[in-house]
């Protein structure tokens, strides 16, 4: 069933049915409006539990939920102002449901389809930056170990968690062995291979897009064969 441009600008602006995984079983629930959710991300590395910011957080606010959030904000109000002279309301949600309802009172069947490919993309683009990509440890499904990274040659690597002085001159560590290889992936509808990117957590080796991340899976898919006796 194909959306409608209502039901774009629906979940870009009011509470909306989503379908989640919810431990491990898709469930049915109900979501905030992707233009607040993308208010949100903005501040959301500084927020802790209690939602108030963290004064002594010294991690920056999301520049590129900033970004998108100030330029969608600007497109609403300027397509607004072509086709309403109503005074703007304070948010882009409440901006844009009154931008639809003026919008269809001309709009043509080819108007209805650019608008819909528009708001379609910014539904993506929000889709894909407030949802956490899928990170999987490569390995081997026939040996059970993982893939060397092609750039330093490990398989595995210890990370450093946490570390502090002994009181006798050194330090202790807090390490965790990891599989070296991960590939950082999102599904199709929310960028696919070309968001997709495989990293080494060792020597930071990385191969990102459509085209590196199909010729590592090619490299990876010979070197099977040639271990095959």
């Amino acid at each position: 069933m194909t959306d409608t441009l209502l039901d774009i600008v629906d979940r870009l602006t009011i509470e909306h049915p989503y379908r989640a995984n919810i431990e491990g079983r898709p469930r049915w629930v109900r979501r905030d409006p992707l233009i607040m959710l993308l208010r949100e991300a903005i501040a959301s590395t500084l927020t802790g539990g209690n939602g108030l910011a963290a004064s002594t957080s010294k991690v920056p606010f999301d520049t590129d939920a900033l970004e998108q959030y100030d330029t969608l904000e600007a497109l609403i109000l300027t397509e607004l102002h072509k086709i309403s002279d109503k005074v703007p309301h304070l948010t882009p949600e409440q901006n844009l449901r009154t931008w639809y309802t003026a919008f269809m009172v001309t709009a043509d069947e080819t108007d209805i389809d650019r608008w819909s490919d528009m708001w379609g993309e910014w539904e993506t683009r929000i889709e894909a930056k407030i949802t956490a990509p899928i990170v999987l440890e490569l390995i081997n499904s026939t040996t059970k170990q993982p893939y060397p990274c092609p750039e330093c040659g490990f398989d595995w690597f210890e990370k450093i968690l946490n570390s502090g002085p002994t009181g006798k001159g050194g330090r202790w560590y807090d390490k965790e062995k990891r599989v070296t290889l991960t590939a950082t992936y999102r599904p199709d509808g929310q960028g696919g291979l070309e968001k997709s990117a495989v990293e080494c957590g060792c020597c930071g080796w990385r191969a990102t897009g459509s085209a590196g991340v199909r010729s590592f899976a090619w490299d990876m898919e010979q070197t099977d064969v040639s271990a095959e006796p």
